[in-house]
Order: structure tokens, then C-alpha cells, then sequence
């Protein structure tokens, strides 16, 4: 009996040693397989890898590693499918690990899908929340997935972290100047630029915001700064453009004089010059010099239709000059045709409002400037589409359309419009949808602020 024993527990050792022996040799194989991989996905034979670390996956189902990098493989052949699969399924085997939601995370982005990039960077900043960098990446991604409002409180959290992270106080500057939140911009912005004067981006983003805020030296400041670093032609133009928008119109001709010189081939300072002489026909009070600066604006503009610039825009500006000239109809076809032409000019639309109102197109007016208030949406202030939605109502009242009129007139006597021929055209609505009691009021307001107005007191004998 204790012969056999001991026989028994020789043969238990012997295979307890085979077992032992066989798992170092399966995790020697598992290790050699995922190097192979490693290898053959860094001499980009990104078929050899996936074979290498599917035979490593056989040899440990569970492990998230090989997963991982299997998908990194699929996602080299394209495979995208097939490299989310593996991706997910890592995220599934080690819950606390960031790397497969980050390149989850990546592979979308890499797909222009900046939604469900910021979907997975976020719950990879869940799992690694003092990363800096991955906060960075997340807000980022919520801003290039049109969610800039949810992406201010990421970068801030970067900046706590890593206070001198120059591209994230860019970043947060330009979502504060989305935001209007003009000071918290210039603030953001500055303090990138103290830390990188060559950033680039940064002062144009700045440049923009002094616009906003009228310091129009301070933007010359900037647009300056750039082009001294740049001296290409479109850094001039940008200068020459910010000088026009002070009324230096002579000065911001001088110095698109001195970008054509840099490159006469440059059909952008053509159109630069032409925008130029309009801002100063526009500017102009009296009609003779109006009419005189945008007939200097067509040569320009045409010298830019043949060239290179973007023809939406050289369209919409010459349909501009031709009807401040005073030919509507030619005015309507160009600015027709640039709209048509992509990418179009959102100026267009508006042009296009003034032109088809001149010419008693009162319908068409409306639809092309409802068509550009969509266009501009909330980067216009609140005054200007205040202002807009009265334009709207006369246009609707002029045309025809009392109900539409009452909306819009409605909307913007609650916004606090209360100027006379406004007030008299909320009477005049009001009085053709059925609503007396109310005509009666607006029009006496109405009649307070212009006692002597004739088509006031016309609109009283008809109000009764």
C-alpha cells in the first residue's frame, strides 16, 4: 500500500510539473506573439499583427491588452468596425483603464464624429481626471461637436492643473468670445499669447474680439504684431481691412498699394480694395459720393472675379457696388448668382433683402433676410436681430402678411422697440387681425411720439 502511494503522489508531481511547465510555456508564447505584433504594427504590416495578436488572444482570452492593440491594427487596415469591437471589449475586460476609451475616443475623431469622440474622452476624464492633456482633448472635442457651452468647464480644469497650457487658454478664450463674454476672452487670449507671442491664432482670435468690443487701436495692434512676424499678403489685407472699418479709407488703400507690391498677382487685395471703396461708399451721406466710390469699386471686384479669390464673395460684393449705383435688376441676378455659388457669401442674403425691398419684392425681402438672420444666428447682439425683427414685420405688413407682421413687431415691442413708425405698423397689423383695442393703444403711442405724422393720422381715420 505505501508503494502504491508513493507511485500515486510521484505521478501527481510529475503532473503538476507538466502543468506548471506547459502555463510558463503558454505565457511565453502569449509574451513572444505580443512582441511579434508589436513589431510587425510598427513596421506598419498590420496584417501580421493582427494575426500575432489573435493567436495571443487564443492563448489568453482575457487579456485587454491584446485586444487593445489587435484594434489598433484593425484600425490601421481601416477596419473600423472590427477595431471599435475590440476596443469595447477591452474597455469591458479592465474597467479602470483609459487606454481603450481613448482610442475609442481617437478613432472617432479620426472619423469627424466629435460627438461620440467627446463622448468617450469624457468617460476617459472620468477615469483619469488629473490628466491635464485628455481635459484639454475633451473640451476640444465638445467644441469641434458644436457643444461649446459644455466644453468651458473641461479646459478649465486643464488650466487649474496646468496653468501655463498655452493652447488651452486659447481655446477657453475663443469659447468665452462665443459666449460673449468679451472680457473673460481678452483675458484668456492675452495671457496665451504672454506665454507664446508667436501664437498666431491666438492674436487673430484677439484681433476679433477688440473688434467686438470697438478698441480698434488695440486690434491694429494685433493685426500688426502678426504681420510682423508674416509679412504674406493676407496679413496686409487684414491690417488695410481694420483701418476701412475706422473710416481710414485712404490709409487702408495706401496700404493695400503696398500688399500688391509684395505680390501683383494677388487677385485677394484686389477684392480687399474693391470691399474698401464700398465701406466708404456705404460710410458716405451724400448720394453723389456714394454712387462715385462704389463705381471705383468694380474694377477692383472685376480684376478679383478673374483671378483666384473666392468667387461667392467677389460676386456678392459687386452686386453690392452695382446696386448702391443704382441698378437693382442687375443687382438682384448677381447676387442670385452668389448665392448660388458655394461656398456662398452670407452677406449675399442680406444685399439681396435691400435689393428685392427697392424693387417692391416685399415677400422676397423677408425670406432673404429671415434666410441671413439664420445664417448669422446668435453672433449677431441682441440689438441688431431686435432691429431685424422689426425690418421683418413692415417687410410681412408691406407684403400682405398682417399675422406674420403682428409676430414679428409683437416679438420686438416686447424686446423694448418702441420708435413711431414702428409703433404705427403694430397698429396697422394689429388693426387688420382683428385686435382694435390693441391698434388703438399702439397707435396712440404712436401718435405721442409724432403728433404731425401723416400716414399716423391717416392710419387714425381708418381706426375707429
Amino acid at each position: 500500500m505505501k508503494l502504491v502511494l508513493a507511485v500515486t503522489g510521484l505521478v501527481v508531481l510529475a503532473l503538476m510539473s507538466a502543468y506548471a511547465v506547459q502555463q510558463l510555456n503558454r505565457g511565453e508564447q502569449f509574451q513572444v506573439l505580443m512582441v511579434s505584433g508589436d513589431d510587425a504594427l510598427a513596421a506598419g504590416n498590420s496584417y501580421a499583427a493582427v494575426a500575432a495578436y489573435s493567436g495571443a488572444m487564443a492563448l489568453r482570452s482575457g487579456s485587454m491588452v491584446s485586444h487593445l492593440r489587435r484594434g489598433k491594427a484593425y484600425e490601421a487596415q481601416r477596419r473600423q468596425e472590427e477595431a471599435i469591437r475590440d476596443y469595447l471589449e477591452a474597455a469591458r475586460l479592465q474597467p479602470g483603464a483609459a487606454d481603450p476609451l481613448l482610442a475609442l475616443a481617437g478613432l472617432y475623431a479620426a472619423q469627424g464624429d466629435m460627438a461620440h469622440a467627446a463622448e468617450w474622452y469624457g468617460r476617459a476624464a472620468v477615469v483619469d481626471s488629473q490628466n491635464s492633456s485628455l481635459l484639454y482633448q475633451l473640451a476640444l472635442a465638445r467644441y469641434r461637436g458644436g457643444q461649446g457651452a459644455t466644453a468651458i468647464d473641461p479646459v478649465r480644469r486643464a488650466l487649474a492643473l496646468d496653468p501655463g497650457f498655452d493652447e488651452a487658454h486659447y481655446l477657453l478664450g475663443v469659447l468665452l468670445h462665443d459666449a460673449r463674454d468679451l472680457d473673460g476672452a481678452t483675458a484668456s487670449l492675452e495671457r496665451a499669447i504672454a506665454g507664446n507671442p508667436a501664437f498666431t491664432a491666438a492674436r487673430e482670435e484677439l484681433a476679433e474680439v477688440f473688434r467686438a468690443r470697438h478698441r480698434f487701436a488695440d486690434e491694429m495692434g494685433q493685426l500688426t504684431a502678426i504681420a510682423a512676424a508674416d509679412n504674406r499678403g493676407v496679413r496686409t489685407v487684414a491690417i488695410a481691412l481694420a483701418e476701412a472699418r475706422q473710416g481710414n479709407f485712404e490709409s487702408a488703400l495706401t496700404t493695400l498699394t503696398k500688399a500688391q507690391a509684395l505680390d501683383p498677382a494677388d487677385s485677394t487685395v484686389a477684392l480687399a480694395r474693391g470691399r474698401v471703396y464700398l465701406m466708404q461708399a456705404e460710410a458716405a451721406s451724400d448720394p453723389a459720393r456714394r454712387i462715385a466710390s462704389a463705381r471705383l469699386a468694380l474694377p477692383s471686384l472685376e480684376l478679383a472675379l478673374g483671378g483666384s479669390a473666392r468667387r461667392s464673395e467677389g460676386l456678392t460684393l459687386y452686386g453690392r457696388a452695382v446696386y448702391l449705383i443704382g441698378s437693382a435688376g442687375e443687382a438682384e441676378r448677381l447676387l442670385k448668382e452668389a448665392v448660388a455659388t458655394t461656398p456662398f457669401d452670407r452677406a449675399a442674403f442680406a444685399y439681396l433683402a435691400d435689393v428685392a425691398e427697392q424693387l417692391g419684392h416685399y415677400a422676397d425681402a423677408r425670406d432673404w433676410l429671415m434666410r441671413f438672420d439664420a445664417l448669422e444666428g446668435d453672433t449677431a447682439t441682441a440689438a441688431v436681430r431686435t432691429a431685424r425683427l422689426r425690418r421683418l414685420g413692415g417687410l410681412a405688413l408691406a407684403g400682405g402678411d398682417a399675422l406674420g407682421a403682428v409676430v414679428a413687431l409683437e416679438d420686438a415691442h416686447k424686446r423694448g422697440l418702441r420708435d413711431a413708425i414702428m409703433l404705427g405698423w403694430l397698429a396697422d397689423a394689429r388693426w387688420k387681425t382683428g385686435n382694435t383695442a390693441g391698434a388703438k393703444d399702439a397707435l396712440s403711442q404712436a401718435l405721442a411720439l409724432a403728433p404731425n405724422d401723416a400716414a399716423l393720422r391717416r392710419l387714425r381715420q381708418l381706426i375707429r
